[in-house]
Formats: C-alpha cells, structure tokens, sequence
C-alpha cells in the first residue's frame, strides 16, 4: 500500500481497488504529527501536545456515534466501511485542494457554489463538519460531486452547530487561509457568511 496523505488523525494508503484505507495514529505517531504541525509554538504549547492527541480520538469516537444515529447517505461521506472501532475505507475521490491547484477561478468558485449546496444538505440531516474546512476535508467523487472525507469530526448538537456559525469557523486560518487565491478566498468567505452566517443563527 501506497501512503498517500497524512493529517491529525490518519495516515491514508491507496489500496489501488478506487478505495483507500485511513488508519488511525497510534498515540506515539499522533504526537509527531501534531509537533511537526505546531511547531515553533506560536500558538499552542508543546506540553498541549497530550490533550491534543487524546482528543482527537475523543472527537472520532464520538462523530463515529454520530454517523450511527443521523441518517447519512454513505455517498455523501465517500462509502465508508469500518474495519475496527477507528479504521475504516472510503472510495478514492479527489481532494478539493488538488483540485483547486489545477483550476481556473472560475472553476473554483463553481466547486465553493456547489459545496455551500452539500452543507445545506447536511446542516438539513443536523450534521456539520466542525469547520466546514474545504481544502481539506472536503473531495470530487467520480459523479462530480463534493462529498465529505474527513468523517471524525462531525458535530450534531444544535449549540455547537450554532458556536461554529457564530464563530465563523469558515474564516479560520486553517481554513479559508488554505485558498491560495485571494478573489476566490473572498468569495468563500462572503459566500459562507451569506448562507451560514449570523442571519442563520436562531
């Protein structure tokens, strides 16, 4: 198996079939990832590294609980199939931030319109990603549909949902910072704030 990508969470092999298997880090190789992430500690502390790495199997297990509970449609999240508690396949698609480096802005704004319309769909089954991350979390499936990758960090509860909006989760660094393009970085945002913003908070 071919290692293809890395984040928080998993490592992620292609097991050359059009799936790829996403393998939780055991506590040592979480430690590594999030150190080499915050490293020169601008913002978090090393000693944070710990309750990092816990929480993120914390917030796994519990978005898992979430997938058991709202009625998903397993296309929407990439046809997942567990194979233990933490590990589990998904289809390959492509990750909207390859997809972004390889498109015109035209063609970016197009994917943003249509990934605005499938976290409406979501936010319909009371279900968001915490922070509607697009580059990352985010991919194109065969169908040229967007469809959610990243499935350990679903949030369901009405007050968190409203936080994240309140927040404007969107306008993170780690998120819209991850848009290159500065035109079409604007138009998330503006896009997000008129369709999730605090006008849809109740």
């Amino acid at each position: 198996m071919k290692k293809i990508g890395e984040g928080w969470q998993y490592s992620v092999y292609d097991l050359n079939n059009g799936r790829v298997l996403k393998r939780f880090h055991s506590p040592i190789k979480s430690y590594w990832v999030i150190l080499k992430t915050i490293f020169p500690f601008r913002e978090d502390s090393f000693t944070k590294i710990p309750e990092f790495s816990r929480g993120m199997k914390k917030t796994a297990l519990r978005s898992f609980n979430v997938l058991k509970t709202k009625n998903i449609p397993a296309d929407y999240i990439a046809n997942p199939h567990f194979i233990n508690e933490l590990d589990f396949e998904q289809d390959k698609v492509t990750p909207i931030h390859d997809l972004f480096s390889r498109s015109d802005v035209l063609s970016m704004k197009n994917t943003i319109d249509k990934f605005i319309f499938f976290n409406k769909k979501l936010l319909g089954l009371g279900v968001i990603d915490k922070s509607f991350n697009i580059t990352k979390n985010y991919g194109l499936n065969t169908k040229d549909e967007i469809v959610l990758i990243d499935i350990g960090e679903l949030f369901d509860s009405n007050d968190a949902i409203k936080k994240q909006m309140i927040d404007r989760a969107w306008d993170k660094s780690y998120v819209a910072g991850c848009i290159q393009n500065e035109e079409v970085r604007r138009y998330f945002i503006e896009e997000m704030d008129k369709n999730f913003g605090l006008s849809h908070v109740q």
